[in-house]
């Protein structure tokens, strides 16, 4: 019993110290021994459209980017000559870019004075995400993305500035998200979903403590203005989700159309302000949205000639009948074999048949009904024979055609 106690106790003190070291790392270290946010190396982009110039000198001023949503600012006695400056728009390449990017010069220039830039955001830009979570980064001479502070943020004008004293190509992002943040999906369908960009510590002495203990991997988006607390615990107010405490989830979407028909799926975040005037934390979701559809069609294409096809398919599991716009054609009538394809038929008033095989392709792009077939009659008592193809497009649809929600 002695021996027993003396070999437990040291391993109860071990753990302890473990305990305390993890928890010191989490509470000082990780919080404020943070450096600039670097994201993954990627190509240079490609120019997209003329690119906007103008001097600027001792007196400052600004330059706005073609769009009108970059915007370069010089503050007065910043500069000591006149500089020609420049916005080029191009192809934004950075992890979790927001639409173009843009190479401003004289590039590799560096200014005593920090100048400012400023970038206007709308909704679309924080679908998915929050103003926050939004900056801007510029790309290194090795193609990485290094996120920088944002000095200010106006909400309600929906622009945020950051500082520079150097000029190279820069992209406007987003530092954390929900990818993708809207989708459309039939009844039954799944959907791969993630936070995006995301950086997993695995290398820190918190996050190994805590999967020794079973946990749960975080994302890292923290900088030196904020500290982010993403731990993954996803929820979905209509469908189901797998592994919600996962990073990468599966969402899949019910059985039946809903109503209402779009299913919100939320993380939720932690944002603490770091500085040494404490803030309460703020807390909320990163939010996506999923439209749920039935697996029904609407029907068109062209039989050759002035003949239009049009009709309603609202299983293409069972039969449907799709009309012609020639009065002499009676309905084209599809009788499903699976859910791949089936057999078709039409008959006319003067007597001639036609019928053979459709094959349904159904992957979101190229979502058709292939025909092929042969039609024969008699007219004075010949009888002839045809065949061809015909191609009817597939859109599935999104109000109430078939009934239901």
């Amino acid at each position: 019993m002695i021996r027993k106690r003396y070999i437990l106790t040291p391993l109860v003190v071990i753990i302890a110290i473990i305990i305390v070291c993890a928890l010191g790392y989490k509470l000082f270290l990780s919080k404020n021994n943070i450096s600039e946010v670097v994201f993954a190396a990627t190509e240079i982009g490609t120019p997209q459209g003329d690119k906007v110039t103008k001097e600027i000198g001792s007196a400052g001023g600004t330059l706005a980017s073609p769009d009108g949503r970059l915007t370069l600012t010089v503050p007065p006695n910043a500069l000591t000559e006149t500089i020609p400056f420049s916005i080029q728009p191009i192809t934004n390449k950075a992890d979790g870019g927001l639409g173009l990017g843009y190479r401003l010069e004289p590039s590799g220039r560096t200014f005593t004075v920090p100048l400012e830039l400023s970038v206007r955001y709308d909704e679309k830009d924080i679908a998915g995400t929050i103003p926050e979570a939004l900056s801007l980064a510029y790309q290194d001479q090795q193609g990485n993305w290094h996120s920088q502070d944002v000095a200010t943020l106006d909400q309600n004008a929906k622009r945020f500035t950051v500082t520079t004293t150097h000029f190279t190509d820069w992209s406007f992002l987003s530092r954390s998200r929900i990818s993708p943040d809207t989708a459309t999906l039939r009844v039954g369908e799944t959907l791969r979903m993630q936070i995006t960009p995301c950086y997993v510590r695995d290398n820190s002495l918190w996050t190994r403590f805590l999967k020794l203990l079973g946990g749960v991997a975080r994302c890292e988006v923290t900088d030196k203005k904020y500290y982010w607390d993403i731990l993954p615990n996803w929820f979905a107010d209509i469908g189901t989700i797998d592994n919600p405490r996962e990073l990468h989830i599966v969402y899949t979407a019910p059985p039946k159309k809903p109503t209402p028909n779009v299913a919100t799926v939320t993380i939720p975040y932690e944002l603490e302000a770091r500085g040494e005037v404490y803030e309460p934390p703020h807390r909320g979701v990163f939010s996506a949205h999923i439209t749920i559809i039935d697996r029904s069609y609407r029907v068109s294409g062209n039989a050759g000639g002035d003949t239009v096809m049009s009709g309603v398919a609202c299983d293409l599991e069972k039969p449907f009948t799709v009309t012609t716009s020639n009065p002499f054609i009676a309905p084209v009538e599809f009788t499903p074999s699976s859910a791949n394809g089936g057999s078709w038929k039409f008959a006319t008033k003067g007597g001639v048949l036609g019928g053979g095989h459709g094959d349904y392709t159904i992957d979101g792009e190229q979502t058709s009904i292939q025909m092929s077939g042969t039609s024969k009659g008699t007219a004075a008592g010949v009888t002839l024979f045809g065949g061809g193809n015909v191609h009817l497009t597939l859109t599935p649809l999104t109000g109430n055609e078939c009934g239901g929600g």
